[in-house]
């Protein structure tokens, strides 16, 4: 009997599912150029080989130590002394900063299960303290300024508005998912209607802003499931993707 051989190539799927990361951030890593695949199957799907998963250990190990994706590029690309000396004195400093945010989360946390426990309802001072708190922890992701913004852009809506457009916003995204199981091709006028649509919705509430709109990708590679998302996964943010690049 022949020996059965060792496998060669692992679709995106088991790669996650190996690496512990979802698809949608490995399709992340692809588009930002930090980790491809080396082949593709006949009809575009990704093919990841050995020599593709000795890459991607270190971008694990070093997104493991808090490194954001930019310096990851960074370092790998440039390998000097110097500049990972920089990469990694930054990180400390952040990591400090990470920790006193983490350290002060934990605190208000525990104070809003210590008035769960003993039934007292929180205090107005006490409500802002954990907001702020939750805030911090975004910062990781967004300035201070765009979440700033976005509170306020938030508080200043009319909230009955606010709430139609988030089901308008739904609907759009349920009738994309629809075509989408129904089979049709992102190069389809209607997908294409609908992807411009959702186009259009997003840059009106990041305001045009693409550097928002990076980092908000980046937000929701890393924190999949998050209530932001709005049930966009990996598969339909790349159908509605392919739809908006489709010439």
């Amino acid at each position: 009997m022949e020996a059965k051989r060792m496998k060669e190539h692992w679709k995106v799927g088991e790669v996650a599912e190996m690496a512990g990361l979802t698809i949608r951030t490995l399709r992340y890593y692809d588009q930002i150029c930090l980790f491809s695949p080396s082949q593709y199957t006949e009809s575009g799907h990704r093919l990841y080989t050995k020599a593709d998963l000795v890459r991607l250990q270190p971008i694990l190990s070093l997104k493991q130590m808090g490194m954001s994706l930019e310096e990851i590029q960074l370092l790998l690309s440039n390998p000097e002394e110097q500049t990972v000396a920089e990469i990694l004195q930054t990180q400390i400093s952040r990591v400090k900063k990470e920790i006193e945010v983490q350290q002060k989360l934990v605190a208000e946390l525990e104070n809003a299960l210590s008035a769960a426990r003993s039934n007292r309802t929180m205090s107005i001072p006490e409500l802002t303290k954990l907001m702020e708190a939750l805030k911090m922890n975004k910062e990781k992701y967004f300035s201070k300024q765009q979440l700033d913004t976005m509170e306020s852009r938030y508080e200043n809506a009319d909230k009955q508005l606010l709430k139609q457009a988030e089901q308008e916003f739904n609907d759009l995204i349920k009738e994309i998912r629809l075509e989408k199981e129904k089979g049709a091709s992102p190069s389809d006028e209607k997908v294409q209607d609908l992807a411009n649509k959702w186009n259009d919705i997003v840059n009106a509430f990041s305001e045009d802003d693409k550097t928002f709109r990076k980092q908000a990708e980046h937000f929701h590679a890393e924190n999949p499931g998050n209530e932001l998302q709005y049930e966009i996964d990996g598969e339909l943010y790349q159908f509605i993707n392919q739809a908006l690049n489709h010439k």
